[in-house]
């Protein structure tokens, strides 16, 4: 996020300096590296469709815009589509939230058993009704996505500064700057928190609530016993098991499970085997044979509020904008953010999408944005 929108604050030609300042330029445990990479449209709310719609077509040129010198960069989006599985007792609502998707002009169909079996025919559909499916989904290289944010904003200029941001300083109601881990005080007119999982911690040295809180989530690679030709789409069971086809002949997979809240990175290998690997063999029988390579844990910025992003400039105090809070869905909605984003502050109101159905002020309101599309 605080690459998107570094990067378009200077592509609108923002009158005076950009900085990202950063406490871990390897990004060994930063949210984004450690990300999916899903890229879709099937979400449950308008403002989620809309922006995964906007998204779609930055990502299908994201390569080409980030281009520097003659070199593109590497989301490298794979459109293999998405497929969500039903059973009886979900498929009414995938029904309803399909024929929202499909008003606001998102390419979906909605797929009986045989349907699903032509997507990829080695899915067992014993106990399916149907599905619904993206075919413009799929999933970038998320690695690829930040250095081509981060390297297309240094040739516009951007500072970037190895910095651990330790204190947002506020004067009353306004903000001054940060101060960092050395002790140094940078001031700005404009400061943006796009700390992700950290957003909460930070927001208190302000003297500020935010209900976004660090949530673990493990994701897995194995390789399988069987070579599939063709892609395989990313498919998301009932139950929130997902998994997908990666690079090498590897599949990518992972499940949601109940999690204390903390800044957690250890994996559990017992999960895979006692809790995945069973419900991935009765998906596709021939994954009752695999060998599972690595394993890793990330996190999710989760907004304990509604599940949705925070955006927008923080209510009471000026100079202080926020984009957290994406609870898994950041890195997909990156491009939008990161374009209304720069709007909002260099004009004071959105242009491209308006995100003020995110709007931070929400939580004072009493208002949630109800999103059930949450993986």
């Amino acid at each position: 996020m605080g690459a998107a929108i570094a990067y378009h604050l200077l592509k609108e030609g923002i009158d005076g300096k950009v900085a990202i300042l950063e406490k871990d330029p390897t990004y060994e445990y930063a949210t984004t590296p450690r990300s999916a990479g899903g890229v879709r449209q099937q979400f449950t709310s308008e403002i989620n469709i809309r922006i995964g719609l906007f998204c779609l077509e930055r990502f299908l040129r994201f390569d080409e815009e980030m281009e520097v010198e003659g070199e593109p960069a590497h989301a490298d989006f794979k459109q293999v589509g998405y497929l969500f599985l039903a059973n009886e007792e979900n498929f009414p609502s995938l029904k309803t939230y399909h024929q929202l998707q499909k008003a606001l002009g998102a390419e979906v169909e909605l797929l009986g058993p045989d349907g699903i079996k032509e997507v990829f025919p080695p899915l067992n559909v014993e106990g399916v009704v149907g599905g619904s499916w993206g075919p413009e989904a799929g999933y970038v290289d998320p690695y690829g996505v930040l250095q081509g944010y981060l390297r297309k904003a240094r040739s516009l200029g951007l500072t970037y500064l190895h910095e651990e941001v330790v204190e947002l300083l506020r004067e009353g109601g306004r903000m001054r700057g940060v101060k960092t881990k050395r002790g140094e005080v940078i001031e700005g007119g404009c400061v943006v928190l796009t700390a992700g999982a950290w957003s909460g911690e930070l927001a208190k040295t302000a003297g500020i609530s935010l209900p976004v809180e660090p949530l673990p989530r493990m994701a897995y690679c194995f390789r399988p016993a069987e070579r599939f030709s063709g892609s395989i789409p990313m498919i998301i069971d009932p139950n929130d098991l997902y998994f997908r086809g990666e690079t090498g002949g590897l599949v990518l997979t992972g499940k949601s499970r109940e999690e204390v809240p903390g800044f957690r990175f250890q994996w559990d290998r017992d999960f895979f085997f006692e809790e995945i690997w069973p419900s991935l063999a009765k998906w596709v029988p021939s994954f009752e044979r695999l060998r599972l390579i690595r394993g890793w844990c990330g996190l999710y910025e989760m907004c304990s509020w509604d599940r949705n992003g925070l955006v927008g400039e923080y209510p009471g105090i000026e100079g202080l904008f926020l984009a957290t809070g994406f609870s898994g869905h950041g890195l997909q909605q990156a491009p939008a953010v990161g374009q209304c984003m720069a709007e909002l502050i260099l004009t004071g109101t959105y242009r491209s999408l308006d995100l003020s159905p995110l709007d931070v002020g929400r939580i004072f309101r009493g208002v949630k944005v109800e999103e059930e599309g949450i993986v």
